[in-house]
């Protein structure tokens, strides 16, 4: 838990600021649709809608009041209505939009894990229950196929089973949240190589353990770019749609008491593989974007490129999911490597031009970082991230401007538009006022709420980084 001296005075007090600033803008319902509509017109496809997502929606702006309620005591009253309020928009609009998918982002887990964020009292628990059994309905579905067509929704965080059991992690006293985790842990525990070596740092990388995890080419055929990077398929090694993911989520898992045959194991061999794909580059140990395969359907991990520092992609996502692992195996070895990871994106940022990291949002952006830097500097020895914590927090405020409607906007480059959209026509990408949790100012203001308070950052559970 952080305490009065994370950050300086003047810098903790500008960040809270600036944090209910914003709060109090997303809490504008009327604001907020305005500018919501706006953007999805630019974007030509939703950007946010008062319904029940997480990531993108009034479920997400629940999760951030009912944060701002427990960080925020002196207007803690005006906080909690306000999530109430939020909550029960999001669950209104269920009513004609019905909740059909399980995960994290649009789905069940997602509105699960808001309720539990507003309920200090127990007042929702039969709700949280019947979301529980719920979800229990839609992940019950027959095992896969030995041939089924593999794609991140059915391992990853946002949309897949890895998001749904990091949310269940603290629910297990529950007999139905019991039941889903413990099949989602043996789904995960299956694709899992146990056996053998995996390679060893900086050297070859056998391919039957990445197998399992394989992207085929067609599910990106529409991405131009990666098909000329990747044009024999890839393993994603992301924290969003990697195998970071289902690392981070079996390491909680295990740290919530939760006892699985091969649990442990599968935490080593993930473990293991992710330090087994990191490399040393100039400023240290990092990471490929993915592990790309050969036309032989062999890994070629000398075709892999480093990516820019972030929450989805990149050293900063996979060092957390190792320090995760590290905890739950009590592994001094994973905890250094998931320290230098860490460390040596700081040293990548200082090395890229400003224009290369010019985001705000969680999960390519700033926050994301100081997310991330606020874990390292709270929970291992890093000197170097308890220094990086301030001026990372004062880059993310630099994107905070009072003349915004919600006073802090996310980049989207071109590729994130929709074909025929005003921003598929502009090649320099669009500013869009974005009031979400993963990509817009909700998830702005959690983080810096987040640092600003000693009030740990339960809500960021919502990205297996808590």
């Amino acid at each position: 838990m952080p305490d009065a001296h994370l950050l300086p005075p003047a810098t903790t007090s500008k960040a809270a600021a600036v944090a209910t600033a914003i709060l109090h803008r997303l809490s504008d319902e009327t604001l907020v649709t305005e500018v919501a509509k706006d953007a999805s017109r630019t974007m030509g496809r939703p950007v946010w809608e008062p319904g029940a997502s997480l990531y993108a929606g009034a479920a997400g702006s629940a999760l951030a009041f009912a944060y701002a309620a427990r960080a925020c005591p002196d207007s803690s009253g005006h906080w909690w209505a306000q999530a109430h309020r939020w909550l029960k928009l999001a669950a209104a609009r269920t009513r004609d939009k019905p909740v059909v998918v399980s995960g994290l982002s649009d789905g069940t887990a997602g509105m699960a894990l808001a309720v539990a964020g507003c309920d200090p009292d127990g007042r929702y628990a039969r709700t949280l229950s019947g979301l529980h059994t719920r979800l229990a309905e839609q992940v019950d579905q027959p095992d896969l196929a030995d041939d089924h067509d593999f794609f991140y929704p059915d391992y990853d965080v946002v949309t897949g089973p890895a998001g749904i059991l990091g949310q269940l992690a603290p629910h297990l006293a529950d007999p139905t949240a019991l039941r889903v985790a413990t099949g989602i842990a043996e789904r995960l525990i299956a694709r899992c190589d146990t056996t053998g070596p995996r390679g060893d740092d900086g050297g070859s990388l056998r391919t039957a353990p990445w197998k399992p995890w394989f992207i085929a080419r067609k599910h990106y055929d529409r991405w131009k770019e990666e098909v000329r990077l990747n044009p024999y398929g890839f393993v994603n090694l992301g924290l969003a749609h990697g195998i970071p993911g289902p690392l981070a989520a079996l390491s909680r898992a295990w740290l919530a008491g939760h006892r699985v045959p091969g649990l442990r194991e599968a935490i080593r061999a993930l473990g293991d593989q992710l330090v087994a794909a990191s490399r040393h580059e100039d400023w240290g140990r990092t990471w490929p974007r993915v592990l790309p395969f050969d036309e032989a359907g062999e890994v070629a991990p000398d075709r892999g490129r480093p990516t820019r520092p972030s929450y989805c992609y990149g050293a900063p996502g996979i060092a957390s999911a190792l320090l995760d692992a590290a905890d739950a195996l009590g592994d001094d070895t994973l905890r250094t490597v998931a320290v230098e990871g860490f460390e040596a994106a700081l040293r990548q940022m200082e090395d890229l031009p400003a224009a290369a990291l010019n985001y705000p949002g969680l999960c390519h952006g700033d926050a994301g970082m100081v997310l991330i830097c606020r874990k390292f500097a709270t929970q291992t020895a890093s000197v170097a991230a308890g220094t990086a914590l301030e001026p990372l927090v004062d880059r993310l405020l630099g994107h905070c401007d009072p003349s915004h409607p919600l006073l802090v906007r996310d980049y989207r480059p071109v590729q994130a538009a929709e074909p025929g959209s005003p921003s598929a026509l502009d090649p320099d990408g669009t500013w869009v006022d974005d009031p979400g949790l993963l990509e817009g100012a909700a998830g702005v203001a959690l983080t810096l709420l987040s640092v600003a308070t000693p009030v740990p950052p339960f809500w960021a559970r919502a990205v297996l980084v808590s």
